[in-house]
């Protein structure tokens, strides 16, 4: 795992955005993205700075061959390969989906029949687009 992966994990880990980091690190935000992209490399003093404020250390975060386990969240986040807008709106979607499953207000029984629906909803629009390829590959065929 790499220097600029690290960093946008930990940076999400520790609940703050880039330039609320970049001001604690005492950097620019374009620094600061610079490093995240990969197009620039921190000097070892604004590295070991901010190790110390991910809680880990410089060596770690320059080690490609240690890495970080990932929640399914991050897996999510870090893999995804839809616009970013659809990405945002769907972190929404699910930080709500954490607020009502983890509240008391909906009591167990009708948690677990939100998951059921949510899952239905899910099976059903995968059954609508597979059945949009077969129709489209059976007009693909007759052409």
């Amino acid at each position: 795992m790499t220097l600029p992966q690290k960093l946008e994990i930990l940076i999400r880990r520790k609940g703050v955005n880039k330039t609320e980091f970049s001001e604690l690190v005492g950097i620019t935000y374009r620094a600061l993205a610079n490093y995240i992209s990969g197009g620039r490399r921190p000097r070892p003093a604004i590295l070991a700075k901010m190790a110390g404020l991910l809680d880990t250390t410089p060596e770690f975060l320059l080690d490609k061959k240690r890495g970080i386990i990932l929640t399914s969240e991050e897996r999510f986040i870090f893999n995804a390969a839809s616009d970013e807008s659809v990405i945002t709106s769907s972190l929404r979607l699910l930080e709500e989906a954490r607020r009502v499953f983890n509240d008391d207000k909906l009591i167990n029984k009708d948690k677990q029949a939100l998951f059921s629906v949510m899952s239905e909803v899910y099976f059903d629009a995968k059954a609508k687009e597979a059945d949009k390829i077969n129709i489209a590959n059976i007009v693909s065929d007759k052409a």
